[in-house]
Formats: structure tokens, C-alpha cells, sequence
């Protein structure tokens, strides 16, 4: 453990934690899977999403249509265990060592 201050305020923080939220997106493909609409980074952390433009909003319309995101993994038509040992084991870990962790599907 380490006393670090920051302003006013005084903490604990723990050597070698990690302190980063991070981010992964599982995609999961079925039958009727729009897989003309998202494409995938070589690198296994980008995720470009593209949508037809409405033609029903008229000629002249602001819709988006392109995302891009930069995440720390793309697990594309991924196991659950590769799913587990790649986002969640060291959480969990981390959770019976006493230590905060959250995982949101």
C-alpha cells in the first residue's frame, strides 16, 4: 500500500492496482445477424458500426449512420469461457482478494 494525497484529501491506494475501466464487446451472430453492418479492426479493438441512411426522413437529413469504437477487446463469436478468461477472471479474483469489481452485460 501506498499513502498518496491529492488536494485536500488523503487515500490509500494499492501498489500494482490497476485503475482503468475497461471496455470489451462481445458480438454474438445468429441467423438474420446484420453482418453487412459492422465491421472489425485487425487489431481486436475496433468495432465500426455503418446503418443505410432512412430514406422516410427525405433527401436532406442529419442521421448518422457511421460509429467507430476504440475498445481494449472485441471478442467476435467468442465462448463463454474465452469470454471469462479474458474479461472477467481477474475481476473476479480481485472481488475475493476484497477489492471492488463490477461486470455489466
Amino acid at each position: 500500500m501506498m499513502w498518496r494525497k491529492n488536494g485536500n484529501k488523503h487515500y490509500f491506494t494499492r501498489m500494482g492496482t490497476r485503475k482503468k475501466v475497461h471496455a470489451f464487446v462481445r458480438v454474438k451472430p445468429t441467423d438474420d445477424f446484420a453482418h453487412e453492418m459492422i465491421k472489425y479492426g485487425d487489431d481486436n479493438k475496433t468495432i465500426d458500426i455503418h446503418l443505410k441512411k432512412d430514406t422516410r426522413r427525405g433527401v436532406v437529413n442529419n442521421q448518422q449512420t457511421d460509429w467507430s469504437f476504440k475498445l481494449d477487446g472485441v471478442l467476435h463469436d467468442a465462448s463463454q469461457d474465452l469470454v471469462y478468461e479474458t474479461v472477467a477472471k481477474d475481476v473476479v479474483s480481485q472481488a475475493l482478494n476484497g477489492y471492488n469489481g463490477n461486470l455489466v452485460d
